[in-house]
């Protein structure tokens, strides 16, 4: 005799249910039990995610609480040790530097010196700004070639020429 459990049967059942469907039928409910389980994943996932944060959100909250307990004690403690050797209380840091502080002596403010122009010595072969990368125009290059002196059209840096001597 074969002892058949009431699990057994039952997904005897819904197997052969499932095998009855027509095909499209079948994938439906193949679908739908994918779907079932991703959602409950997700749902155990937030609920341990919660679980997580209210837990870590207790343990801080108990800990500024002991501390300021703490604290607490230390405050009172201090305020009693004070009153019973009758010694007077330090204000804050130590008063004897604050006591002893020399004055301040105002600062007369530096004269304004004029902003001095700095330029870049280039050979007056060179055809591109260093500053900004663009490459001189040609009256770029006749100034500096000219005049020793030129500045970039685009940033407004100066260069200038120098001139090397070769002798025979």
């Amino acid at each position: 005799m074969v002892d058949v459990s009431i699990f057994g049967i039952l997904w005897e059942e819904i197997v052969n249910w499932y095998l009855i469907q027509p095909i499209y039928g079948q994938i439906l409910v193949l679908v739908g039990v994918i779907a079932l389980l991703a959602l409950a994943v997700v749902i155990v996932y937030y609920i341990l995610k919660g679980v997580a944060y209210l837990v870590y959100y207790l343990l801080k909250g108990v800990y500024y609480l002991l501390k300021a307990i703490g604290l607490l004690f230390y405050k009172l403690s201090e305020a009693l040790y004070y009153a019973i050797s009758g010694k007077p209380k330090p204000e804050s840091g130590t008063p004897a530097q604050e006591q002893q502080a020399p004055p301040q002596v105002e600062k007369q403010p530096e004269p304004i010196t004029p902003v001095q122009k700095t330029y870049q010595t280039v050979n007056p072969d060179v055809a591109f700004c260093s500053e900004c990368g663009s490459k001189f125009s040609s009256s770029m290059v006749q100034t500096l070639s000219n005049k020793g002196l030129v500045y970039c059209i685009h940033c407004g840096k100066g260069f200038q020429g120098n001139s090397i001597n070769i002798e025979s």
